[in-house]
This record gives C-alpha cells, sequence and structure tokens, in this order.
C-alpha cells in the first residue's frame, strides 16, 4: 500500500466524530492537493472521472507531500493545522462544466480526470453544519491574525516596559557628582549595585522618582532639572 491511501485511512478516522455528526456510515472520502492552476483563479483540485460519477457526494481533506531529497515522496502531512474537512456537492453536468484532461496510466489505460475550483466547496464544521469555502478562509486568516498579534499583546502588558525599545535612545544621564542626601535615621543609603532592586532600577530607567529609597528619588529629582 502507498503512502498516500495508508494516511488517507488514518485522516478517515480524524474525522469520524463529524461525520456522525452528519449521520453518515459510509461516506465518500478521499484526501487531495490544492494546487494553483496557470489561468485560473485560486486553487484547483483535480477529481477522478469514477468519482464524479459515482451520483454522491465526496467528502475531501486535503494534504501536502513531503519530498526525499531525491524527489520521492516521503511522507503525506495534513495541509491545514486546524485539520478542515471539505465537501463537494453532487454536480450531474460536471462533464459538461469543469475542464476535462485525458490520461495514460501505467498500464497504457485510458482515464479522465476533471478541475474543480477549490471555491465551489463547502467547509463541514465539526458539529456537521456546512460554510462557503469563503468564508472558511476568511475565518482562517482573521485566526491566524490573531496568533500572530497575540505575542506583540502580551508583550505590550508586560509589567516592565521594553527598556531597550523605550528608553535607550533616550539622551538623559543621572548626574552622580551631586551630593546625595543624607539618609534618615531609620534609612542606610547604600549604593552597590547589589542591593538595587527591580523597582530602583525602574526608577533609575525611568527617571522616575518611585523607588523605596528616599535618597534616590530626591537624586532623580535633582537629575531631572538638568534633562
Amino acid at each position: 500500500m502507498n503512502i498516500r491511501k495508508e494516511r488517507e485511512k488514518e485522516f478517515f478516522v480524524d474525522h469520524m466524530s463529524t461525520f456522525k455528526a452528519l449521520q453518515l456510515i459510509d461516506p465518500l472520502f478521499v484526501i487531495k492537493t490544492a494546487f494553483f492552476q496557470k489561468g485560473k483563479y485560486g486553487r484547483q483540485v483535480q477529481f477522478f472521472e469514477s468519482e464524479l460519477s459515482r451520483g454522491e457526494d465526496i467528502f475531501i481533506e486535503f494534504y501536502e507531500n513531503i519530498k526525499n531529497p531525491d524527489g520521492t515522496d516521503l511522507d503525506v502531512v495534513p495541509m491545514y493545522e486546524d485539520r478542515p474537512l471539505f465537501k463537494y456537492k453532487y454536480n450531474k453536468y460536471f462533464s459538461e462544466e469543469y475542464e476535462q484532461k485525458e490520461n495514460v496510466n501505467s498500464k497504457g489505460e485510458t482515464y479522465h480526470t476533471y478541475t474543480v475550483p477549490v471555491s465551489e466547496l463547502v467547509a463541514i464544521l465539526k458539529d456537521g453544519a456546512e460554510i462557503t469555502y469563503s468564508l472558511y478562509e476568511k475565518r482562517r486568516l482573521e485566526m491566524d491574525k490573531s496568533k500572530e498579534e497575540l505575542p506583540r499583546l502580551q508583550k505590550s502588558l508586560s509589567v516592565f516596559p521594553d527598556f531597550e525599545d523605550q528608553f535607550i535612545k533616550e539622551d538623559f544621564t543621572l548626574d552622580i557628582s551631586k551630593e546625595v542626601p543624607r539618609a534618615t535615621e531609620t534609612e542606610t543609603v547604600d549604593s552597590t549595585l547589589a542591593n538595587i532592586s527591580l523597582k530602583d532600577f525602574a526608577a533609575i530607567m525611568l527617571v522616575k522618582p518611585v523607588s523605596d529609597k528616599a535618597w534616590l528619588n530626591d537624586l532623580i529629582n535633582e537629575a531631572k532639572k538638568d534633562l
């Protein structure tokens, strides 16, 4: 058995719950590639005449080939991460409406295939509901966009700002030559980095007196006068 046929059985099992929702016991299921063809708009899918002439709807999942360096097929994987199931609705006029191609197999036998625009298919949701292919594509693109924007949103909600992006180019310095205010009786002035907290560091980078150390806040206030 070739890889594609083996994977086709596995793909079918993955859609069993959807077929159950559709109350279908033995649906016509195939896996296909969705390709671009010169002179045609959007992706296309190819069906055998034997498939289209059966007089029933065809359920499809699209796949991609993983190839070895020598060009031979290594494996077959789903084309879409969300594993959508599509349906070609039976059309008894298929031989008149779709582009036909004559082929010859390895035994010298002639057979025909038909090219159908993927946009004519419908997408089947997990609960068995149908939506147009264009609506499926719109939802998929919106989902992909939201996934791309999520890391930026998470970054913007971070407790600490991106100091490199926001402050590295700002021209400011703290003049540590100024006299450091005298500490109170309950406060010890310790200028070693080992005792600088994240809050102190943020105060320095932001040039804002938000530290818990009064002497550091005073130093920042003095420095701000020169900015």
